[in-house]
């Protein structure tokens, strides 16, 4: 396996990212983060470089990236940033040598899968999508333009520009263009939706909405499993089943 530092630039902000490429890969995932927490990590929590470790053991070459404002990357938090953020992610990736002609799936964890819909709506360059825990729309941040502000910079820790915190209203209004039950239903590639009944941040109900609204998508409800889908392996093998179907190099 080979792991490679990705170098992303997005409106100006040097996005920290890598990318494990293991031998005659099957395809390419880009792993896209949600809303982080100022609380310490699990002892075992191995973070996205992990999770690209693992998808690289089953042979996919396997991408992460930190979006603006979260842990190696600099910059203020939007989520019409994060949304640019992956576009110019997925650019890089396809530039990286030994991926060329492979399927690419652009694979996003809870409000990561949010932006990960939003790309594939706009005519982002992927072939399959798979979505983790994700809403279908925002109950937390998006309630109250300051209330949302302040929440950002006490529970996940990210900055917020002064201009944003003088003012948070059009901050505020980017959360409902990047809605997935908005935009899901002009989504024609394979879609994968995977949710846990004991999710404890996004209940299961909004993956239900999602599927139903979706015309390729393929719901998998894991029971038992809570909002970190990316450390449940059960959620992983049903990712990986999933890729080698939709889109695996035969």
């Amino acid at each position: 396996m080979e792991k490679q530092t990705l170098s992303v630039i997005c409106d100006g902000v040097r996005l920290a990212g890598g990318i494990c490429i293991p031998d005659s890969p099957k395809g390419v995932v880009l792993l896209l983060h949600g809303i982080p927490s100022v609380l310490p990590p699990a002892p075992d929590d191995l973070g996205y470089p992990g999770v690209a470790e693992r998808f690289a053991s089953e042979g996919w070459a396997a991408a992460w990236i930190d979006m603006r404002a979260v842990r190696g990357s600099k910059g203020y938090f939007s989520i019409e940033g994060w949304v640019r953020d992956a576009r110019a992610a997925i650019d890089a990736v396809r530039l990286t040598e030994g991926i060329d002609g492979l399927g690419f799936a652009l694979i996003g964890s809870s409000a990561g899968g949010a932006v990960s819909c939003e790309v594939v709506a706009r005519g982002g360059p992927v072939d399959a999508l798979a979505m983790l825990a994700a809403p279908a729309v925002w109950t937390g941040y998006s309630k109250d333009a300051k209330k949302g502000a302040a929440r950002i910079q006490a529970e996940a820790g990210m900055a917020l520009s002064e201009e944003v915190l003088s003012d948070p209203a059009a901050w505020f209004a980017e959360f409902d263009r990047v809605t997935p039950e908005k935009t899901i239903h002009t989504i024609k590639i394979p879609t994968l939706i995977v949710h846990g009944t004991t999710d404890d941040v996004v209940p299961v109900e909004h993956a239900r909405r999602l599927s139903q609204r979706a015309p390729r998508a393929e719901l998998e409800i894991i029971d038992g499993a809570g909002h970190q889908l990316r450390r449940d392996e059960g959620a992983l093998e049903v990712v990986f089943n999933w890729l080698d179907r939709v889109l695996a190099r035969r």
